[in-house]
């Protein structure tokens, strides 16, 4: 994980790009177009993450049922990612996302309707968040891996740290609209399914504007499960992205499961009722705009070992936060494990594409779609933890596990010392 320079493309650290605004690649006229579109999709996911988890604990009113309905959604996207990976390397990335937006746009529209008409149930749930995770394990990677097809260089790592910025800002609006519409009798839970309906359709329209995108060129035919393998041996050859996976992975399974505990910490810890999460929420992602706008403006020299500060910040944050006496001071802590995940994920978002020959975006970046399934997958039994022993118990544990994942990733970057980096035949 010690960064060094491909052809091609400068790394995160390099000096010169310093001064250059992170805004800059808005010239870029489809990049611009795609940013609304995931910033639009973002407000949506935003939304989600607090309706979702209030529907569920209402239906049961228990923790494990917020992580339940993930389960599905984490199954999906842990298997399928890989194979949404390979095929955002062989098939047009607007025609993908094209597709898997819209139905995740009808997806949103038909829970809306089971609410409306009072015949939703956990199980329900528990299947459209799995027709959804099979749609996002498609669209994660291409989204993500389209950036590196319109971006090279300086303007990659802007381009990145734009898209965190926007997904932060998004963490604000998202449940603070998601919120006053659940306060808001005429809207409930069901309207809020229905204005993420409404945003996907605007998502489509944007994404219809952009021209259509081909496939990275390819030396041979190969099935989709070949490709598979050969991302597979691309990642396993190098490394760097070893690492870099392995401790992004171990971070979001231990760190990032919070949030399935957040609506019984509110309720049964801080005594606030669970639709006051999207202020929670909304804290954190000021924390993470912050911290954003810094390292855009500020390229650490050393980006790597400030993302591994960044993990054991977080760690310490959620451990802040399980001993929180009231509802403020959680507000507080809040505010500094946005921070520390945002600066986290941002960079070991960067370092990955930019350590990434182009003919292997989608494969790898599919890796970060794999934990966060993963991450959906563990928390039904850390909401079951929760129940069983308390939700801030539950967040302690969290946090030892995601300082030992730290922890690990320092000694393991430690060894890796610095050496002339020369591209394989398959990155060629």
């Amino acid at each position: 994980m010690v960064i060094r320079e491909r052809e091609g493309a400068a790394i995160v650290s390099d000096p010169e790009n310093a001064a250059i605004s992170p805004f800059s690649v808005l010239a870029h006229s489809q990049y611009r177009l795609l940013l609304i579109g995931t910033t639009l999709a973002m407000v949506a996911f935003g939304m989600m993450n607090v309706v979702q988890g209030v529907v569920a604990f209402d239906l049961t009113g228990k923790s494990s049922a917020v992580g339940f309905v993930s389960l599905g959604q984490g199954v999906a996207m842990l298997f399928l990612s890989p194979i949404g990976g390979a095929m955002s390397d062989r098939i047009s990335k607007r025609r993908l996302l094209l597709f898997t937006q819209a139905a995740i746009g009808i997806m949103y529209g038909a829970i809306a309707v089971l609410i409306a008409t009072d015949v939703l149930t956990i199980w329900i749930l528990a299947a459209c968040t799995l027709v959804l995770g099979c749609l996002y394990a498609v669209m994660g990677p291409t989204r993500q891996s389209w950036i590196g097809d319109l971006l090279a260089g300086p303007a990659l790592a802007h381009g990145v740290a734009l898209q965190q910025l926007m997904q932060n800002a998004t963490r604000i609006v998202g449940p603070l609209l998601a919120g006053a519409l659940l306060g808001a009798s005429f809207v409930g839970s069901g309207g809020v399914y229905l204005v993420m309906a409404a945003i996907f359709a605007c998502v489509v329209a944007v994404l219809a504007l952009m021209q259509p995108t081909p496939p990275v060129p390819r030396a041979a035919p190969a099935s989709i499960f070949g490709d598979l393998g050969e991302g597979v041996r691309y990642v396993a050859s190098n490394a760097d992205l070893r690492l870099l996976t392995l401790v992004f992975g171990g971070v979001v399974l231990s760190a990032f499961s919070y949030q399935t505990v957040m609506p019984g910490y509110l309720e049964n810890q801080l005594r606030h009722p669970a639709s006051q999460l999207g202020l929670i929420y909304g804290a954190a992602a000021i924390g993470g705009i912050v911290t954003t706008l810094f390292i855009a403006t500020h390229p650490p020299r050393r980006p790597a070992w400030l993302m591994l500060a960044c993990g054991a910040g977080l760690g310490g944050s959620l451990l802040l936060l399980a001993i929180a006496p009231s509802f403020m001071t959680a507000m507080v802590v809040a505010v500094l494990v946005g921070a520390t995940s945002s600066g986290f994920q941002m960079l070991n978002n960067v370092t990955l594409m930019q350590r990434t020959s182009p003919r292997f975006f989608g494969r790898v970046m599919a890796v970060t779609m794999m934990a966060f399934g993963l991450n959906a997958i563990v928390a039904y039994p850390v909401g079951a933890i929760a129940d069983r022993f308390g939700e801030r118990q539950a967040m302690a544990g969290m946090a030892g596990v995601t300082l030992l994942v730290v922890l690990y990733g320092v000694i393991a970057n430690a060894r890796l010392a610095p050496r002339p980096r020369t591209l394989t035949a398959a990155e060629q």
